[in-house]
């Protein structure tokens, strides 16, 4: 019997649909692989584990670029790998590169019973997806274990269209922790993600800290206190006086030079400590002062308002480094000892009002 007109195109363009997506899985690959260094890809495939160590042997990586990712592509294709593995070969890259990411912080808390959540790993990950597919569909989403640490990625798509494989977000949060890291969410994608978080670990709220960074593990040691502390206690001890007086003019200026950066010194330990610090590259003060003059007139104007930006490629061992070269003033300045202190890297100063709740630095 003929098939009726229309039907017989149908499983053509079914063949056709699955042919396109293995051909955008093929492309993706492609892609993750030209975009490595030839140092970085096999590190990356071997963490990824989809491929065999006779699959990795079997690489050329004396020819080009694109000639290499042709062969990774071809031994994907006997793997018959999917989107869904070509999306962790995105989230092992990215966790090897996350320096090329811009990551905020922020913290969940509750209200009643705030020790520590107990959650499990799978209960979280299902909770999670299900929340946020209660609310939107048109996603694809990623998990993976990362040490203490899981790792998602989610694709994001519009109306009739699907989700961009090529801008995904990213958010690491550790089990057990109030504490979660994001990267590349619009304004728009943070509420849902958010909101999955909190129905998945049990929170009742989360806020964005004045914490940002590059280097996310520096941000992980900065929120788990994983450096060396300043030195709080340390007590303040003059040098000790010299038994006999120096008689000349220059022994006199060598000892008031060492008894200097002796103060310099312990001034730093107070404030910096003098093990390894935490990497940030920046510190930004948004300054926020109020017109001076007749009530009258200050009532009308509004307040002044500029930030003052200091960026550097260590801009903690930058000042530390400034202060015991007597390039700049010891102690440090509050303002940026409170990086470590208060954890942020955002800060606010406004002058101090009679009224509660300032938001104000100081």
């Amino acid at each position: 019997m003929a098939p009726t007109p229309g039907t017989a195109n149908r499983p053509r363009r079914r063949q056709q649909s699955i042919a396109a997506m293995d051909e955008c899985t093929s492309e993706f690959i492609k892609r993750m692989i030209t975009r490595m260094s030839f140092a970085e890809v096999m590190p990356v495939l071997k963490a990824w584990g989809v491929l065999a160590e006779r699959d990795l042997q079997s690489l050329t990586m004396k020819n080009s670029k694109e000639s290499l990712a042709m062969e990774v592509v071809h031994l994907c294709e006997t793997r018959k790998c999917t989107m869904v593995r070509a999306a962790e070969l995105d989230l092992v890259y990215t966790h090897a590169k996350s320096k090329l990411k811009i990551w905020e912080v922020l913290q969940m808390s509750k209200q009643t019973d705030p020790g520590m959540n107990f959650t499990d790993v799978s209960n979280f990950r299902a909770s999670f997806k299900k929340f946020v597919f209660s609310i939107q569909r048109n996603l694809i989403i990623h998990f993976r274990e990362f040490g203490d640490a899981l790792w998602i990625r989610i694709a994001w798509g519009k109306d009739y269209m699907k989700p961009n494989q090529y801008r995904p977000s990213f958010i690491v949060y550790h089990i057990q922790t109030p504490y979660v890291f994001m990267t590349s969410l619009t304004k728009t994608q943070q509420p849902l993600v958010c909101q999955g978080l909190l129905s998945a670990a049990g929170y009742d709220s989360i806020e964005k800290m004045d914490l940002k960074s590059r280097y996310l593990e520096s941000l992980q040691d900065i929120v788990f206190k994983r450096f060396s502390q300043p030195f709080q206690s340390y007590q303040s001890r003059s040098a000790p006086e010299e038994s006999c007086m120096p008689t000349t003019v220059n022994q006199r200026a060598d000892s008031e030079r060492m008894k200097g950066k002796a103060r310099v010194r312990q001034a730093m330990l107070e404030t910096l400590g003098d093990g390894g610090l935490p990497v940030l590259e920046c510190a930004d003060y948004m300054l926020d002062t109020p017109f001076k003059g007749e009530a009258g007139i200050a009532n009308k104007i509004k307040p002044f308002q500029c930030m003052v930006k200091f960026s550097s490629p260590h801009i903690l061992e930058s000042v530390r480094s400034l202060a015991q070269s007597g390039l700049s003033e010891a102690p440090v300045s509050s303002l940026f000892s409170a990086i470590i202190s208060k954890g942020k890297n955002i800060f606010y100063v406004s002058e101090k009002k009679e009224s509660s709740g300032s938001r104000g630095d100081n």
